[in-house]
């Protein structure tokens, strides 16, 4: 009886021995859970560094695009009038700017910015694009190209405009310009992103290259 009883002990685990076991076992759990909490931070921050990296980068295209403003001229489709092409109101801008033959092969391009769907309401982001097209003086004979989107997730635009309304006047801030006969000398564009990491805003002063009359 005693040599089958020592036999039994032999084969099974002493109480020191199932806690070490349990502790090792907690030991690499936490590691493993350790290791993926890490791997989803990374992740996290990953992701955030290029949503920021594709918002710098839309906002430096925006920049580079109404640097580059030319003042055009269209034929009104209504009055059949000659017309500077510089339409920007508080939250949509069109205007023609010098290619950088990426596009297109060089020459002017007509540029749209807008809503792809609708515009932003409280809680309903809205994604902003942009569409191009070779520019011709004759509206009808633009061909506008697919839209790229420039923001996505914006949750309010505003765009102001600051130059001379009146030849001998100062320059002054306007929420919009239309009908003028000259470009404004400069375009603030403040800009509201939402996203995971909180809201981000945006305020580009972006000064015209070329505001001449016609």
């Amino acid at each position: 009886m005693k040599r089958f009883g020592s036999r039994i002990a032999e084969a099974g685990f002493t109480l020191v021995e199932l806690l070490v076991a349990l502790a090792v076992t907690a030991m690499i759990a936490s590691f493993v859970l350790g290791g993926l909490d890490y791997a989803r931070r990374t992740w996290a921050i990953s992701r955030d560094r290029e949503a920021a990296g594709e918002v710098d980068a839309a906002a430096m295209q925006l920049r580079v695009l109404l640097a580059r403003t030319m003042p055009a001229i269209t034929i009104d489709d209504d009055s059949r009038l000659a017309r500077l092409l510089f339409a920007g109101s508080a939250d949509s801008l069109t205007f023609v700017t010098l290619s950088e033959a990426t596009a297109f092969r060089g020459g002017l391009m007509r540029v749209r910015l807008s809503w792809q769907d609708r515009p932003p309401a409280p809680g309903r982001p809205a994604t902003l694009v942009v569409s191009t097209a070779v520019f011709r003086a004759n509206p009808g004979l633009v061909v506008e190209a697919e839209p790229v989107v420039l923001f996505r997730r914006v949750a309010a635009l505003s765009l102001t405009y600051f130059g001379i309304l009146e030849l001998g006047q100062p320059p002054q801030w306007q929420s919009q310009w239309l009908g003028r006969d000259r470009t404004p000398l400069l375009v603030l564009a403040a800009i509201e992103l939402t996203g995971n990491g909180g809201t981000r805003r945006l305020v580009l002063p972006i000064p015209l290259r070329v505001s001449s009359e016609m």
